[in-house]
């Protein structure tokens, strides 16, 4: 394509695709405890359960809805930086181009991404707490202790699995951002050729355990936008996978085990 006389150089597809989205439609979660308590609901003694399978499934719904606003306002962000980077490099030699902090869009492309990773982390610890019903026991109300919990379960074993494949990875970078640190004083997105072609990044280091931002360390193999559609991935197949669990174990007589005791957690008191 002409542009003035010279020619723009291949830009479609800088910016990964989003996933598929779930739009208006409740998780899978949602859906299979809604099925559950439907049922039970016309049964005496599951009233607790009933209402706790009501409530709660529709706060953890209500942050994996955050989390997808999120994502789709990144994209949106770096959608506009790729667009106003790409204005530069026409008619230009350089093969480097960079937007930094100051620019508003680079800066709301990181905010987004932190409330995602926070949005993800609390619809994580939600689910911990609406399994809850599958164990004989009160069982820890957050993801990371519930992963912790001795023995051996069906949930427990897919809790497990997404800590090491991807858990623990998400909860290193909330952590780190949250209380730590944010990914740079100079936070950009910077559009660079390469034999391959051009391409777009957003900084994200590598090593978030680090906590400081002067021993991060960053790779062509990790960047912002690109993780965090991982995430999404891998959250949207573990929610797939829990409802699948959660409706096995009801249609065996395994689930609800618990049906009372099921909203209090202890009070803090200072």
């Amino acid at each position: 394509m002409k542009t003035h006389g010279a020619t723009r150089p291949p830009f479609d597809g800088l910016v990964p695709p989003l996933p598929k989205m779930r739009q208006l439609r409740s998780p899978h979660v949602v859906n299979v405890l809604d099925r559950i308590r439907f049922e039970l609901d016309e049964n005496g003694g599951y009233e607790e359960f009933c209402w706790f399978a009501r409530e709660y499934p529709r706060c953890y719904r209500f942050h994996l809805d955050g989390a997808d606003y999120r994502l789709r306002s990144m994209y949106r962000a770096l959608t506009k930086v790729s667009h106003d980077l790409a204005v530069h490099v026409v008619n230009a030699s350089d093969t480097t181009f960079e937007v930094a902090t100051g620019n508003e869009t680079v800066d709301q492309l990181y905010w987004d991404f932190e409330s995602f990773l926070s949005g993800v982390n609390v619809a994580l610890d939600l689910l911990a707490r609406v399994v809850g019903p599958a164990f004989p026991q009160e069982s820890p109300p957050s993801f990371s202790k519930l992963c912790k919990k001795g023995g051996t379960h069906p949930l427990l074993d897919e809790f497990r699995r997404a800590q090491k494949r991807w858990g623990q990875r998400l909860k290193d970078y909330r952590d780190c951002f949250t209380h730590y640190t944010p990914v740079d004083t100079m936070l950009c997105v910077t559009l660079r050729k390469y034999s391959a072609g051009w391409e777009l990044r957003a900084k994200l280091p590598v090593n978030p355990n680090v906590r400081e931002i002067l021993g991060f360390r960053y790779s062509r193999k990790v960047e912002l936008m690109r993780y965090a559609i991982a995430v999404h991935r891998h959250m949207s197949a573990f929610d797939k996978s829990v409802a699948a669990i959660i409706a096995r174990l009801y249609r065996s007589g395994e689930f609800p085990v618990r049906r009372d005791h099921l909203f209090f957690v202890g009070a803090r008191s200072r």
